[in-house]
Parts: structure tokens; sequence; C-alpha cells
């Protein structure tokens, strides 16, 4: 009879550490599937529009409607959103005017968030009767439509690149031949007096497979 208690109780300390086990196995792995699917939701979402990037437009100024400026840059008319906090300078000496100083032809820097097809929240407005010097650099975000050896088009952009242009994705450097049209990216272009952009540093934030 003491056998066969000792033979039970031993059994039991075996089965339960076991069974334990099991259970703590199986959350884990209940875990692991649900951090995937997650991830793969996280992923296969709609991704966001960073409204950290600014764009810049050059152009002259040709109506005034309301709290909006329509200008003429070399692509076309863009339509200016002034808001309370927008800020509007003419140069030279960067002195800050009124909404109703703005003249028509005036030369204008036109800096702010795309909310659309040629729309622009505006930011900061630079004007002058005199041509502008363009800025340094623009920033923006957008979908690879075409690509080349020299050139990348990232949605109404072309962009030319060269052997300086750096390529990187989230996890380190890439090659361009890494990219894919439809590939999502963020960019960095200088600009030249003709207006064309060339690219300094392209980052892919999502591929064309997960944008699908």
């Amino acid at each position: 009879m003491q056998k066969k208690l000792l033979i039970i109780l031993s059994t039991a300390l075996f089965i339960i550490p076991f069974s334990l086990f099991i259970a703590h196995a199986v959350r884990a792995d209940e875990a692991t599937d649900n951090l995937k699917k997650r991830l793969q939701e996280s992923l296969s979402s709609p991704l966001p529009t960073p409204t950290s990037l600014s764009r810049a437009y050059i152009g002259v100024v040709k109506d005034m409607i309301k709290d909006t400026v329509i200008m003429q840059d070399k692509d076309g008319k863009k339509d200016l959103k002034l808001e309370s906090d927008t800020t509007i300078l003419r140069s030279p000496g960067n002195v800050i005017i009124k909404p109703e100083n703005i003249r028509i032809d005036d030369y204008i820097i036109a800096i702010g968030y795309p909310v659309g097809a040629d729309v622009l929240t505006a930011r900061r407005l630079i004007l002058s009767v005199d041509p502008i010097k363009p800025p340094a650099k623009v920033s923006g975000l957008g979908i690879i439509r075409k690509l080349s050896k020299t050139s990348i088009t990232i949605d109404d952009k072309e962009l030319t690149l060269t052997s300086k242009t750096i390529s990187k994705s989230a996890v380190g450097s890439i090659e361009l031949t890494d990219l894919s049209e439809g590939d999502t990216l963020i960019y960095t272009a200088t600009v030249a007096k003709s207006g064309d952009l060339t690219a300094t540093v392209i980052m892919r934030i999502q591929t064309a497979s997960i944008a699908e």
C-alpha cells in the first residue's frame, strides 16, 4: 500500500510541473501569435502623412480670394490657404505684413504643408517685387511613380539622382536597385534656380508589396 502511494505521489509530482510547462508554452505561443498579428496589421494599415514634412513653392502671385492666395509656378497654379498664424514677410528686410498688403504679380516663396493636389496650408510666405532666390533644400513624402538610374519621380516631382544621393531605409542603407515603383519615400532635395530638384537623401518607409 505504501509503495503504491509513493508511486502515485511521484507521478503527480512529475505531471503537475509538466502541465504547468505546457500551459506556459501555450500562452507564450498565443502571445507571439498576437504580437505577429498586431505587427502585420500595423504594416498593412494605411500610412499616415507626416505633418512635419513641409514643401516650398516658388512663383508669382496671380490672385487673392478671401483667405486664399493663388500663385503660379512652373507646374501650374497653387492655392495657398492662409491661417491665423501664417507669417507673411516682405523682402528685402523681412518685414511682417498683413494679407491685404499682398500684391498681384509679387514674386513669392510659399512654405507649408500640402493638404491636397496643388493646395498648401501656408506657414510662411515671402514676397518681393523682384525675383526671389529659391530655398536651398525642400523635403517631401510620396510614392515612386517612375524610376531610372539617373532620376526618380515621386508623385508629380522629378528628382535627379547623383553618385552623392544617399538612399536608406528604416533599418539602414540600401542600394537604388532595392527600390521599386510603388515604394513610399521621404526625400530631401536641393533646388536649382530653374526649380529642378536633385535628391540628396531618399528614405524608403514602405515597400510596394506592403502598400498593396
